[in-house]
């Protein structure tokens, strides 16, 4: 056992658990509560947890158990309703590798589409968490400090996170480069499926804030108009809405152009020629690539939008250096931060061991001598020992001020001396 409290990380993501049991492990809220409060109570450790629709991660600093998932593992089948025996087995960092992976997370190097902006948000989430809890947790208070210091830095110094990386979104950037805001630019959404849904949620979060769903389908387009605060309009009134609208996604499974080039000429007629976006990511095409043939009509399709994902994929990837050295300066700072706050309880449990060492010598010789040499002799002890611990705690204090200190030089202090037995038996009494 070290001197030093642990950072353990029990991550279930993308990377090594299924989608199912990342359902079944997304906890609620009151369930993040509830667990903090069991590790705050039950171990004295801090803890924090990480959960999003590809990860769900406990952060715990303190537990210094060897097999600390073994610890958890019944609170999170408890509070989940999950049978123990039915839980996939985490990865589990400690340390310095649990550091640098929520690092990885905050720079989106661990994201499913790399280089994604949400999770920085969402690790700022768990940083309010952990600061309006009522344990006080102050080292994972700081490592999330530093996590988000890595997720600006990363988004500031970097390009990792500029560009697209789905069709969706990439559709919203070629959009954004015509329109710029989209506040107050109607929208047209054709279709209702997962696709179109998620292209209108692109849309959404980028500003754009009047939209119209069409489908053949009511009830499913109604649905989805109703999300964005939309409004539904039957399939057949297409070209109809295309007069007044800025920008058409096309996402259904139609085997036939559902907008003609003959269509598409009377509609640019009646709107006067202003511009509009049409995005067709639909297969096979929804609109006839002839209407690309018409002014002002932008008409891009699922083959062009690939390729902007490609180069922006590209883009990224060579950034991933860069990104990594900012993640190995934060790394360090965590560390020497760390180290730092082990100084004062090393100074404090060592200073402990020699006046227990000094007190049990006295007690040993008080027989066979007077009160005024036992009082001569407790002075000389006293200063000894003082003499003894100024180099040791000289060399800690030093070595903390010139960030030398080292990991291995705690424990070394703490094993040469066995101070965690110390330290136990200090907080018997």
């Amino acid at each position: 056992m070290t001197s030093q409290k642990q950072l353990t990380v029990i991550s279930f993501s993308h990377r090594n658990t299924g989608l199912d049991d990342r359902d079944a492990l997304a906890f609620k809220a009151g369930e993040v509560e509830a667990f903090v409060g069991v590790c705050h109570q039950t171990w004295a450790c801090e803890a924090a947890v990480l959960t999003t629709c590809n990860r769900t991660e406990f952060y715990l600093y303190g537990l210094r158990h060897d097999d600390v998932w073994a610890h958890l593992k019944d609170i999170v089948s408890e509070l989940r309703g999950i049978d123990a025996q039915d839980l996939p087995q985490p990865a589990i960092l400690k340390d310095e590798a649990g550091a640098r992976h929520l690092f990885r997370v905050a720079a989106s190097l661990e994201s499913v589409a790399l280089g994604e902006n949400q999770i920085l948000a969402q690790i700022k989430d768990v940083h309010d968490q952990i600061l309006s809890g009522d344990g006080k947790s102050p080292m994972l208070d700081r490592l999330f400090q530093y996590a988000i210091r890595v997720g600006k830095q990363v988004r500031t110094d970097t390009s990792l996170c500029e560009g697209a990386l789905s069709i969706s979104s990439a559709a919203v950037d070629l959009a954004a480069k015509i329109f710029g805001k989209f506040a107050g630019r109607q929208i047209l959404i054709v279709g209702a499926g997962e696709t179109a849904e998620t292209a209108a949620m692109h849309f959404s979060s980028s500003g754009a804030d009047t939209f119209i769903v069409l489908n053949r389908s009511e009830d499913r387009g109604q649905r989805v108009a109703q999300r964005f605060n939309g409004i539904y309009r039957p399939l057949d009134e297409l070209a109809e809405a295309c007069k007044s609208a800025d920008i058409a996604v096309f996402a259904t499974s139609a085997q036939d152009h559902l907008l003609t080039h003959a269509q598409m000429k009377s509609v640019m007629k009646n709107r006067k020629h202003r511009p509009i976006f049409l995005i067709d990511i639909s297969n096979p095409r929804n609109v006839d690539p002839a209407v690309a043939k018409l002014g002002s009509a932008f008409l891009y399709n699922i083959d062009d939008l690939e390729q902007v994902v490609r180069a922006n994929l590209d883009s990224r990837k060579s950034e991933i250096p860069a990104v990594d050295a900012i993640i190995d300066h934060m790394v360090s700072e965590w560390q020497s931060w760390q180290q730092s706050m082990q100084v004062t309880p090393t100074i404090a449990s060592l200073a402990r061991f020699f006046e227990e060492v000094r007190a049990q010598e006295i007690d040993r010789h008080h027989n066979g001598i007077s009160e005024s040499e036992r009082a001569m002799l407790d002075n000389f002890s006293r200063g000894l020992i003082k003499k003894l611990l100024h180099n040791p705690i000289m060399y800690l204090r030093s070595a903390v001020n010139d960030e030398s200190l080292s990991a291995e030089d705690l424990d070394l202090v703490w094993s040469l001396y066995n101070l965690d037995n110390t330290t136990e038996k200090s907080d018997e009494t």
